[in-house]
């Protein structure tokens, strides 16, 4: 009985002294996607180049964090033309806002392999808080697979504007689709609490 409390005891102390650190993000089979209507034309695009730091605790889901980061100049919608537009002032404004971010405030748990993440939603330099439901999957090689679809209203942000924002000319609501591939999770020491 004594061997068992110690070695209980030893364990614990053990699993205080690592620590997880965010999932590396694995870019080439990551994705964020999306589609903006133009006179009910659907244009579909895609963002090249992101990063992020993401650390899903499914034990301690009030302990897990989400960071993004998103660069605008990056985006593609497979014509040359429609790239410069939607970079351009009256839409992304690469120029004066050269990333897209997203922080997250709170992560919970819905149940399986769902979760739910409120958080700051910042494009063209306009934070607005957006909650934002994700999936996330544990895979047998230790990577995971995390995606998401939820709609932003561009004209909380700023996006499409000057002659863009006439009646009847891009649609309002902007579909989103996110597909991240995380690596396999990373412990360290955590030296401090060895001392």
């Amino acid at each position: 009985m004594l061997k068992s409390i110690l070695l209980y005891a030893g364990l614990a102390v053990a699993s205080a002294n690592v620590l997880a650190t965010p999932r590396s993000l694995i870019l080439n089979e990551s994705e964020i996607r999306f589609v903006v209507k133009e006179m009910g034309v659907p244009v579909a695009g895609a963002f090249k180049r992101f990063d992020a730091a993401i650390d899903i605790d499914p034990a301690n889901p009030e302990r897990s964090s989400a960071r993004m980061r998103i660069d605008i100049g990056s985006l593609s919608t497979g014509n040359d033309e429609a790239d410069v537009v939607a970079i351009d002032t009256d839409w992304l404004d690469k120029g004066r806002a050269a990333y897209a971010t997203f922080e997250s405030m709170s992560i919970r748990a819905l149940g399986g392999d769902d979760y739910e993440a409120k958080g700051m939603l910042s494009i063209r330099n306009r934070g607005r808080p957006v909650t934002v439901r994700f999936k996330k999957v544990e895979e047998s090689t230790g990577m995971a697979l995390l995606t998401s679809e939820f709609t932003i209203n561009r004209s909380e942000f700023g996006i499409g504007g000057g002659e863009w924002n006439q009646p009847g000319v891009v649609a309002e609501e902007v579909p989103v689709k996110v597909r991240l591939r995380l690596g396999s999770v990373v412990v360290k020491s955590d030296a401090h609490s060895s001392r």
